[in-house]
């Protein structure tokens, strides 16, 4: 598995992928090497390869999260959003602390239309790391894109505070202050 980790590091997929089978053949249930496998695959566009590997770790292992959370970013990559979602619910909410697989949460509802899903996992985030950039800017966007430019602009205001030397920040605040002139939004 190290030899194999080796061999990706410099650019050798081929060794690599000989590496982890060989790994996988000395303990076919050694989680690491079967995931990165499948990254590995995924990374050559071998997504259904990955995919298969991916599944094979839930069905030994149903509770391995970051499992489900590596399988729901497959998905998704692959046009399979709506399938991704539950996969996605699980390894959130088997990992809390990890606000990036939440955050990735909230936007993947966005995607499929759980508006107030969504928003409740980026405010989880935001509670979580109240400072984070990403974070504030997915939950402005997420109202300013629904044309509540007011609750938009508490979320800017904050992401300001938090990150002055970070120009987005002004940028949607001079945005939104327009649209909010403009007689848009609530």
């Amino acid at each position: 598995h190290n030899l194999a980790n080796l061999y990706v590091a410099r650019g050798e997929p081929d060794l690599a992928e000989e590496y982890y089978r060989r790994a996988i053949a000395i303990d076919d249930l050694f989680i690491p090497a079967k995931m990165n496998l499948a990254v590995l695959y995924n990374s050559q566009g071998r997504n259904a390869e990955a995919e298969e590997l991916m599944r094979g770790v839930l069905e030994d292992y149903p509770e391995n999260h970051d499992a489900q959370y590596s399988l729901a970013l497959l998905l998704v990559e692959t046009g399979r959003a709506a399938e991704a979602l539950p996969w996605l619910e699980r390894a959130a909410n088997g990992m809390p602390g990890r606000t990036r697989i939440r955050y990735n949460l909230g936007l993947l509802q966005q995607q499929v239309g759980q508006l107030p899903e969504a928003e409740a996992s980026l405010r989880a985030v935001i509670d979580l790391e109240p400072g984070n950039l990403d974070y504030l800017y997915a939950l402005a966007d997420h109202y300013a894109k629904r044309g509540d430019f007011r609750r938009a602009l508490a979320v800017v205001e904050q992401m300001i505070e938090t990150n002055p030397a970070a120009p987005i920040g002004g940028e949607m605040k001079a945005a939104l202050g327009q649209a909010i002139a403009q007689g848009g939004g609530d």
